[in-house]
């Protein structure tokens, strides 16, 4: 894989996978799967002025074989006729589909913030033992494209494009000159950050809050029109219709039902359409909620009056603890039997607290 600036990394979305990929030089991507070439789409023509591509595969393909071949050809020049590119290279990745429905291990982390030596160190409580990684939100701003793959090589370096990952965008990840082009590299639906996803035994939402004060906010300038963006969540969240019959959870960097220590913030200006957002998660019963952005490790049970200014039918699992410069909790989760349990873990793999709700 001398081509690739760092391994792939295979996202999850709807019932497909969003592979990433990172080459040194400009160049043509391609992955094939089975006897079938993916492209990246961009209306019939293949993108060969940039150094990343964004590649779309049904779920049921890469699942069946549990490999596929990245393909490149480096671009020399690209002409109005005869462009001319090297020959192919290409390397070959092994997958791992989430098949089982027992005994599935995954592990939760957020608010990175650029310190990924140690998210990895966190990351790795499950060792070879891991089949999901889920990351939700302020992994880095984004001023620069190395932002960008740094990020991308703390993923690779962790799951060696083996393992599925759920992807959340933060706040802070809404931030920088380069925040414009998150989609370009990141799962999502039309640049929709929102969407539902399937995985196995699993059916879940993803769910991008945007920033977590009003547009108007002096640190913005108004360069952002989140207020809008989380009207067309609602109406996402009316058309969803969960399959109860598997694991049903969503992934949001932050929690529509608490509030911000900031006053006059989104939370409290956009009470009514985070109400609506509850009635469609308590439609769909939700089993529960992953978030971050506290920078705390903590659970908000179902119906806790106290903290919560929405009521809610399902806990929330605040599942990161941000210590900078010292040490970084996650959450793994096991779902076992008929239990799912919860595991606040730090950066030496010890257990700090265990919350655990049956299905």
């Amino acid at each position: 894989m001398k081509f690739l600036r760092c391994y792939p990394s295979v996202f999850v979305i709807g019932k497909s996978y969003e592979i990433t990929l990172n080459a040194y030089e400009k160049g043509i991507f391609a992955i094939n799967v089975g006897n079938k070439i993916y492209y990246e789409q961009n209306s019939g023509v293949l993108s060969s002025e940039k150094k990343y591509a964004k590649i779309r595969i049904p779920q049921k393909a890469l699942d069946k074989y549990q490999e596929y071949r990245v393909i490149f050809r480096k671009t020399i020049e690209r002409t109005d006729y005869f462009s001319k590119f090297e020959d192919e290279v290409d390397a070959k990745f092994s997958f791992k589909p989430l098949t089982k429905k027992n005994n599935i291990n995954i592990y939760h982390i957020g608010d990175v913030h650029s310190r990924f030596d140690l998210a990895h160190k966190c990351a790795s409580y499950f060792q070879d033992d891991l089949d999901i990684l889920i990351v939700n939100g302020d992994i880095c701003e984004v001023k620069a494209m190395e932002d960008y793959i740094n990020v991308f090589k703390f993923l690779g370096d962790f799951t060696k494009g083996y393992l599925p990952i759920i992807f959340a965008r933060g706040n802070h990840d809404t931030r920088g000159n380069l925040a414009e082009i998150f989609t370009d590299f990141f799962p999502s639906n039309n640049k929709k950050t929102f969407y539902e996803f399937t995985l196995g035994c699993l059916n879940g939402i993803v769910l991008d809050l945007g920033e977590d004060k009003v547009d108007s906010h002096p640190e913005y300038n108004n360069c952002n029109n989140f207020k809008e963006f989380r009207k067309e969540q609602l109406k996402f969240l009316k058309r969803i219709k969960l399959d109860n019959s598997k694991i049903n959870f969503v992934v949001t960097h932050m929690s529509h039902v608490e509030k911000s220590k900031f006053e006059g913030c989104c939370f409290d200006d956009e009470r009514p359409v985070y109400v609506g957002y509850n009635q469609e998660l308590e439609r769909n019963k939700i089993d529960f909620m992953l978030t971050a952005h506290k920078h705390q490790a903590y659970v908000l049970e179902a119906n806790n009056e106290d903290k919560s200014l929405i009521k809610h039918n399902y806990p929330i699992i605040v599942g990161t603890a941000c210590y900078f410069e010292e040490d970084l909790w996650g959450t793994a989760i096991t779902i076992k039997d008929n239990a799912i349990i919860f595991k606040f873990t730090d950066t030496s793999h010890r257990v700090r607290d265990t919350f655990e709700i049956k299905k």
